[in-house]
C-alpha cells in the first residue's frame, strides 16, 4: 500500500473520532477496522537506495544442442627409437694389498722379582701389670669377681655325683683284670673366691671281671673248677684342685693327691647237675650249670696316689657338668703296683 494512502486514511480517522464520541448511545460493539501498523521510518529519498528494477521475463533460450562429435584420438604413436645402452665401463684396476708388516720383535718379560719374606706383625704389648686386690671377705663383690673370672658362680661347698669307665694299665694288671665300670660320690670345698684353689674328697667303687688267665690260676690254686670271678676296688681320694678359666662358659681344672683302697676278689665255681630243663618249646632232661662262691678274699687298706685333669661347663646355677680323667696307682700287698685310668663324667651342684 502506498504511503500517501495510509496518511489520508489516518487523517480521516482522526477527524471522525470526535463526532463518534458525541453520540448518546454507543452503537453496538463492532470490532475496530483493521489498522495497519504505523509506517516504519523511511529515510529521505536521497538516502533511499534505488528501487530494484521490475523483474523481466527471461529471454528465450534455445535448448542446448547435443555436443559435436568428438574426433577419435590421434592415430597410434610410434615408440621412440631404441636408445643403445652406454658402453661398458671397465672396473678399476686391482689394487694390490700393502706389503705385510712384520710384528715387532718379542720383548722378554722383566725378570721375576721375588716377594720379600713374610714378616709377622709384632705381638701386641702385654697389658700393664696391675697388682691384685682381694675383695673383702663376705662382700657381695666376691661372688661377682669369681663369676667374671671363671664363668661359674662361686659356691664354697659343692657336691658331685660321677660315673664312668676304668681302664686297666700295665702288663701285670691286664693279665688278671679286665676293664670295668665305676661310680662315685664326692664333695669339693673352695675356702675363698679370691684364690681358685680348693680341696675335694672322692669315694669310688669299681668292678673288674677276672681274665681267663686269672680264672685258670685260681682253679689251680683252689683245686676247683673256677668259671667266674671279679675284683671290686673301692676307696677314696683326698685331692687338691686348681681351677683355670677358659672363657665365660667353661673352665679347666687340675687335681691330684693321695688315697686308700681295698680290693675284694670273689671266685665262683661251677658244677653241672642233671635235671629237667624247660624252655619256650617245652621241657626235656639235661645238665645245667650251678654257680657257687668258691672263695672270697679282701685286702687291707692300700695306699695310692693319683693326678688328673678335667673340664667343667655350667648348666644353670649352681649345677655344672664335668668330665675328667686321672691316673691312679694302687700299691699291692705282695709288692708292685696296679695302675688304672678312671674316666668319669658327672654333675656338681
Amino acid at each position: 500500500m502506498n504511503s500517501k494512502k495510509l496518511c489520508a486514511l489516518g487523517t480521516a480517522l482522526v477527524l471522525a473520532a470526535p463526532a463518534l464520541a458525541q453520540q448518546t448511545y454507543p452503537p453496538p460493539y463492532q470490532p475496530p477496522p483493521y489498522q495497519a501498523p504505523p509506517p516504519q521510518y523511511q529515510p529521505p529519498v536521497e538516502y533511499q537506495p534505488p528501487a530494484p528494477p521490475p523483474p523481466q521475463a527471461p529471454a528465450y533460450q534455445p535448448p542446448p544442442q547435443a555436443p559435436a562429435y568428438q574426433q577419435a584420438p590421434p592415430p597410434y604413436q610410434q615408440a621412440p627409437p631404441y636408445q643403445q645402452a652406454p658402453p661398458y665401463q671397465q672396473a678399476p684396476p686391482y689394487q694390490q694389498a700393502p706389503p705385510y708388516q712384520q710384528a715387532p720383535p718379542y720383548q722378554q718379560a722383566p725378570p721375576y722379582q721375588q716377594a720379600p719374606p713374610y714378616q709377622a706383625p709384632p705381638p701386641p704389648p702385654p697389658p700393664p701389670y696391675q697388682p691384685y686386690q682381694a675383695p673383702p671377705s663376705g662382700s657381695s663383690s666376691t661372688a661377682q669377681t669369681y663369676t667374671q673370672q671363671q664363668g661359674i658362680r662361686y659356691h664354697p661347698w659343692r657336691v658331685q655325683i660321677e660315673g664312668g669307665y676304668t681302664i686297666t694299665q700295665g702288663s701285670t694288671v691286664k693279665t688278671l683284670l679286665n676293664d670295668g665300670g665305676s661310680g662315685g660320690l664326692g664333695i669339693t670345698w673352695f675356702p675363698t673366691a679370691a684364690i681358685p684353689l680348693g680341696f675335694r674328697v672322692d669315694g669310688s667303687y669299681t668292678s673288674h671281671p677276672q681274665t681267663l688267665h686269672a680264672l685258670d690260676l685260681a682253679s689251680q690254686s683252689t683245686g676247683q673248677n673256677i668259671a667266674d670271678g671279679y675284683t671290686d676296688i673301692y676307696g677314696g681320694d683326698v685331692d687338691a684342685e686348681i681351677d683355670l678359666h677358659l672363657g665365660l662358659r667353661s673352665r679347666e681344672y687340675f687335681f691330684g693327691g693321695i688315697g686308700w683302697y681295698r680290693e675284694r676278689t670273689t671266685l665262683k665255681s661251677v658244677t653241672y647237675q642233671n635235671g629237667t630243663i624247660c624252655g619256650f618249646f617245652g621241657c626235656w632232661p639235661g645238665y645245667f650249670p650251678v654257680f657257687s662262691n668258691a672263695q672270697t678274699s679282701t685286702s687291707g687298706w692300700l695306699n695310692s696316689w693319683n693326678a688328673g685333669i678335667g673340664f667343667e661347663f655350667p648348666l644353670g646355677d649352681p649345677a655344672t657338668f664335668f668330665i675328667d680323667g686321672r691316673f691312679l696307682r694302687i700299691k699291692q700287698p705282695g709288692g708292685g703296683y696296679w695302675d688304672f685310668i678312671p674316666i668319669r663324667v658327672g654333675i656338681r651342684f
